[in-house]
């Protein structure tokens, strides 16, 4: 267990993992017991890390994009985090989920001063309804199935930045999510542009 000077609800949770980690082997639905309303984000944030790089995974995108959109609304309703029994009873061997707990717990430490608690309201009132609608548009972006260098990458960051925000309740990172978003908007826009101009181009030369 790794001591800081302020302590977010990230760090809180790799403690309580560790500590159930020296009862014996946990299930995975005890680490999702464990960060609560939170889970949600740790399966999004599972889901998510193939897709951070630029090449598109065709293919994959389109049933990972709906699956995020979908969990994104329980944790919006406040649902548990759910995943099948088969799953959630399978064991996972208790010195490595430790190991891994640790070895997150020093990497988050080190991010503290980049990420940690702070701009709260940005969770409250009307911003939980346009996080979770930005993090369901990000979503649908990254399950369309485009064969183009950082279709995928550009909605994954900004889905991230909500995880990342949303896990350590880091308003700043929502904040960064806002500015991917419009990133992403652009993007697309330039891509359904392209497209238009093209179909344009074809269909005054006879094309089509």
């Amino acid at each position: 267990m790794v001591q800081g000077k302020s302590r977010g609800p990230l760090l809180n949770h790799l403690d309580a993992i560790e500590e159930r980690c020296l009862q014996g082997d946990p299930r995975l639905q005890d680490i999702l017991k464990i960060f609560g309303p939170d889970g949600h984000y740790v399966l999004i944030l599972f889901f998510i890390l193939p897709f951070l790089q630029p090449i598109p995974l065709f293919g994959l995108s389109t049933p990972f994009g709906l699956l995020i959109a979908v969990i994104a609304v329980f944790a919006y309703l406040r649902k548990p985090a759910w995943i099948p029994a088969r799953w959630g009873d399978r064991s996972l061997k208790g010195s490595t989920v430790k190991r891994i707990a640790e070895g997150s717990e020093r990497i988050f430490e080190k991010l503290g001063f980049l990420l940690h608690p702070r701009l709260k309201y940005l969770f409250q009132g009307p911003f939980r309804l346009i996080n979770v609608s930005l993090v369901v548009l990000n979503a649908v972006l990254l399950a369309l199935p485009l064969p183009i260098p950082f279709s995928n990458t550009l909605p994954a960051w900004m889905i991230l930045f909500q995880t990342l925000a949303h896990l350590e309740e880091d308003g700043a990172f929502i904040i960064a999510s806002y500015v991917q978003t419009l990133l992403c908007l652009v993007y697309f826009g330039l891509i359904l542009l392209g497209i238009g101009t093209g179909i344009e181009f074809l269909d005054k030369n006879d094309f089509l």
